[in-house]
């Protein structure tokens, strides 16, 4: 009697640690991997966008002559504290 009883918390234990633990690290783990590689894709397509970029001067665009900026120097503006 005593070592089915045994066997029982032993078994209980063990399905606690693999649905309590192990699968959520194993998906945990999973979730990371894929927001590792999406973000190396992202990267690796930002980094071939420059270098076509770079290849084709001609083709880029001009954003820095589109923009309507305004710039006074020498004016100041003192930055206060809120407190």
């Amino acid at each position: 009697m005593i070592e089915v009883v045994v066997t029982i918390l032993i078994l209980y234990l063990i399905y606690k640690l693999v649905f309590d633990f192990v699968v959520p690290v194993a998906r945990t783990t999973s979730h990371f991997k894929s927001q590792v590689n999406e973000m190396r894709r992202m990267q690796e397509e930002q980094m071939r966008k420059q270098q076509q970029q770079a290849q084709n001067p001609t083709q880029q665009s001009k954003p820095s002559s589109t923009k309507n900026t305004t710039t006074t120097d020498g004016e100041y503006i003192d930055f206060e504290d809120i407190k």
